[in-house]
C-alpha cells in the first residue's frame, strides 16, 4: 500500500472545515478536499467514534445503489456520508457508483482514498481500479492494479476474461500471459474467495464475553458487501422504511481441518426523518462454515434482532464450550419510542442460561441440563 506523507498542520486547516462541537469529530471535509489525501487521513484519524448521521447517509446510498440499482442517484448520499465522516467503505462504494456512471477520473480518486483508509478486502478495490484504468486506456496502470488484485486474492478468472470494463486491456498482446502468470501461484481459485473472507477473522482471546459494551470494539472492521454470499443477512436486507444494516468482523472461535467457526456482528438502524428511532445495539451471530464456505450451523449468540425479544449475552470459556444467557432488560425510556441512544439500562433480570458445545463436525449442541447447571 502506498504511503502518503502528511502536510503541516496549518495546511490541513486550510482544507478542512473545523467545527466547535466537542461531542463530534473536530474537523470535517469540504467538497474541495474530499480527494485530498492529507486532509482525508487527518480528519479520519481524528474522528471521535461512529457518526450516526454519516452512517445513515451511507446506508441510504447502499439502498439506492445496490437495491434500487441507481448508481447516479447514490453518489450524493455517499458524498454526504464522506463529508460527515470519511470512511473507507464510503469511498469504495462511491468509487463503484462513479465507475458505473463513467466518471472514471473521480472513481480512481475515490478508490485511492479508500485504499488510503485501509479498505478490506484490498483485492476487490484493486480490481475495480484496474477496470477504471482500462476504461481510461491506461495499459500500464491497468496491468499494475490487476496483477496486484490477483496477488492479493482476486480469483474470478471468468470475470477477468469477460468484464467489458477490461475490454481495452484484453486487446493488449501480453494480457493473457500476464494474467496467467499472476494466477499461476494462486492455488485453488474456487476456494480463494472464501479464504479471502474467512482470513479477515482473527482469533478471539479466550475467555471472552460479548455483551452490550462489546460494541465499542467493532470499530472499523466493516465487512464488504462484496461478501454477501457468506452473510445471509446482507442478502435478506431490503432497506425498507429506511432500514439499513452494517456488518462487522468479530473473530475466529474455532478452526479445524473440516470447518471454521466465526462470529460477525450486525448493526441495524431504522430512521424516521432526521432522527434514528431504533438505533439498537449490535447483534452477534456465531456461524460454522465448511472448507468451501457453506454454512454448517448458525445461531444468535449475543444481542437481539427484535426489540421485544430477550437480550442475549455470550461467554466463551474455551474447550469448544460457550454459554448464552438471556436477560430481560428495562431501560429508562421505552426503546420502541426513543431508541437506545442516551437511554441507559434501569434493570437486568436473568431469564435462563444455556451451555453449548461445538461438536466435532461444527454444529452447536446444548449440553445436558445437569452440566449446564453445574457450569
Amino acid at each position: 500500500m502506498r504511503l502518503v506523507p502528511l502536510f503541516a498542520f496549518s495546511a490541513l486547516l486550510a482544507s478542512c472545515h473545523l467545527t466547535g462541537n466537542k461531542d463530534s469529530q473536530s474537523a470535517k471535509l469540504s467538497l474541495s478536499s474530499i480527494y485530498n489525501a492529507d486532509s482525508v487521513k487527518w480528519v479520519a484519524g481524528n474522528a471521535s467514534g461512529k457518526n450516526n448521521a454519516a452512517e445513515k447517509e451511507f446506508l441510504k446510498g447502499i439502498d439506492i445503489y445496490r437495491n434500487k440499482k441507481n448508481a447516479k442517484g447514490s453518489i450524493d448520499k455517499f458524498t454526504k456520508s464522506i463529508l460527515l465522516q470519511p470512511q473507507a467503505k464510503s469511498y469504495y462504494e462511491l468509487g463503484n457508483a462513479l465507475l458505473d456512471t463513467r466518471n472514471v477520473k473521480d472513481a480512481i480518486r475515490a478508490y485511492d482514498m479508500a485504499e488510503l483508509l485501509d479498505y478490506k478486502p484490498l483485492s476487490k478495490l484493486l480490481y475495480n481500479k484496474a477496470c477504471a484504468y482500462s476504461i481510461s486506456q491506461n495499459v500500464d496502470s491497468t496491468r499494475y492494479n490487476l496483477t496486484a488484485a490477483i496477488e492479493f486474492g482476486y480469483n474470478n478468472m471468468k470475470n477477468i476474461m469477460s468484464d467489458p470494463d477490461l475490454a481495452y486491456f484484453r486487446e493488449n498482446y501480453s494480457f493473457k500471459s500476464e494474467v496467467m502468470e499472476a494466477f499461476s501461484g494462486a492455488g485453488d481459485t474456487e476456494k480463494l474467495e472464501w479464504n479471502l473472507f474467512a482470513n479477515q477473522f482473527k482469533p478471539l482471546p479466550i475467555p471472552l464475553t460479548i455483551d452490550t459494551a462489546y460494541q465499542r470494539n467493532l470499530g472499523k472492521n466493516f465487512i464488504s458487501y462484496d461478501f454477501e454470499m457468506y452473510v445471509a443477512e446482507m442478502r435478506d436486507s431490503k432497506f425498507s422504511r429506511d432500514v439499513g444494516s452494517s456488518f462487522y468482523y468479530v473473530g475466529l472461535v474455532k478452526k479445524t481441518d473440516a470447518f471454521k467457526t466465526l462470529i460477525y456482528a450486525v448493526s441495524d438502524e431504522v430512521s424516521e426523518g432526521e432522527e434514528n428511532i431504533t438505533d439498537s445495539p449490535a447483534y452477534y451471530l456465531m456461524v460454522s462454515y465448511d472448507t468451501g464456505g457453506k454454512i454448517i450451523d448458525k445461531m444468535l449468540v449475543s444481542g437481539k434482532k427484535i426489540i421485544e425479544d430477550p437480550y442475549r449475552s455470550l461467554n466463551i470459556a474455551g474447550n469448544s464450550e460457550f454459554d448464552v444467557t438471556e436477560y430481560k432488560i428495562e431501560y429508562e425510556k421505552d426503546p420502541a419510542e426513543t431508541g437506545y441512544i442516551n437511554n441507559p439500562e434501569k434493570s437486568r433480570t436473568e431469564i435462563k442460561k444455556t451451555a453449548f458445545a461445538i461438536t466435532a463436525d461444527g454444529h452447536f449442541r446444548p449440553k445436558t441440563q445437569q452440566l449446564a447447571l453445574s457450569h
